[in-house]
């Protein structure tokens, strides 16, 4: 659960993944791979079990939640239903990354693929990168091998 802010820092998904990524910087790799492993740690003995129940709590609470301001890293505000896709698309990633690790076969479904690739559109927009990436899809170029919008 995360604590209410007093002021909106953030407007949108991609503006999120621009100005945290100053915060996770400052955490260092290894402050972000500890910050993963505590996570996996805090779903238990069973993850599948502790992630359904998660779920379940998550859109109980979604359906009866109002767009409140939340404060999310480095203490910035930003609007629920504004952090909601920047969820979706660490879950995506993530869950893509796993099936890497372990070398198994994963499609994400359709919508959830489709969305966290616009997202990582935007966010290379608005981060200054759009032309680069524009112009590496559409096969002009490519990316540099260590680039990423996050």
């Amino acid at each position: 659960m995360h604590s209410a802010a007093e002021r909106e820092d953030i407007a949108s998904p991609q503006e999120y993944y621009v100005r945290v990524k100053a915060a996770a910087a400052a955490m260092g790799p290894s402050g972000v791979v500890e910050r993963g492993r505590q996570a996996g740690k805090d779903l238990g003995a069973d993850p599948a079990m502790s992630v359904d129940a998660l779920v379940e709590s998550v859109l109980e609470q979604l359906a009866n939640s109002e767009d409140r301001l939340i404060q999310v890293i480095g203490g910035l505000g930003i609007r629920l239903y504004a952090y909601l896709p920047t969820r979706t698309f660490e879950l995506a990633v993530h869950s893509l990354d796993i099936a890497a690790a372990v070398d198994v076969q994963f499609s994400l479904p359709g919508e959830v693929l489709s969305e966290a690739t616009v997202l990582a559109a935007r966010i290379a927009v608005t981060s200054g990168d759009g032309s680069a990436v524009l112009t590496s899809l559409t096969g002009r170029t490519t990316l540099p091998a260590s680039f990423s919008v996050v």
